[in-house]
């Protein structure tokens, strides 16, 4: 184990996603991983094999995640709104708290290579189809009204995932509180709107 308590494979990991994220999967040499990782270029090869290795474990290793805790929300609730709000608190928790991991996933697709483009790709698409899952659930049983479900997941996705850009843990407000918020900005505009009887014209008034 390393001094802070990191496997050898975890620190190469860990300087790989830090160079990644800051410079680009192509513009970040091996070399330059193992100085991170305080070994030397050479032994980076008894744990992996190249960087393309490195940058499809980092893939692959934080969609699992993401599409696992999914498929638990989904199968731990049943109601369609809370199942909604779980989703959204999900996705903006994993994306603050993996900023650098996640934001390779969004960046580097381009730099994978073709043996390995169609797995990662399929993680990615588990994940839309688990969201359009709970999407679709929640407007067949009149919860949700009734939208294009892809349009609608693909809208999610995307605010939920902007929220790593802008957000800072030192900021106004805490990753809580911009959950709450993007939870009620979400569920309204897919809620079924009921008729709010207060502001309906009294139809009697025509009778007189």
């Amino acid at each position: 184990m390393r001094p802070d308590g990191r496997s050898m494979r975890e620190s190469i990991l860990a300087a790989a996603v830090q160079l990644f994220a800051q410079y680009g999967y192509h513009a970040a040499p091996l070399r330059d991983i193992a100085r991170i990782a305080g070994i030397q270029a050479a032994s980076i090869y008894h744990h992996y094999p190249n960087k393309q290795a490195l940058l499809v474990e980092i893939m692959e290793t934080y969609m699992l995640r993401l599409n696992t805790s999914l498929e638990h929300i989904l199968k731990e609730y049943d109601d369609p709104l809370q199942r909604l709000h779980e989703a959204i608190a999900n996705h903006i928790r994993m994306h603050t708290t993996y900023k650098e991991e996640f934001f390779i996933i969004d960046t580097e697709m381009r730099a994978l290579e073709e043996e390995h483009r169609p797995h990662i790709l399929s993680l990615r698409d588990k994940y839309e189809a688990l969201l359009q899952e709970l999407l679709r659930d929640g407007m067949e049983r009149g919860i949700f009204r009734q939208s294009d479900v892809k349009i609608a997941s693909y809208a999610m996705i995307a605010m939920c995932t902007e929220v790593a850009t802008w957000f800072r843990p030192d900021g106004r407000l805490s990753v809580q509180q911009v959950i709450t918020i993007y939870r009620q900005f979400i569920a309204e505009g897919l809620l079924v709107l009921m008729p709010d009887v207060s502001r309906m014209p009294d139809e009697s008034a025509h009778l007189l």
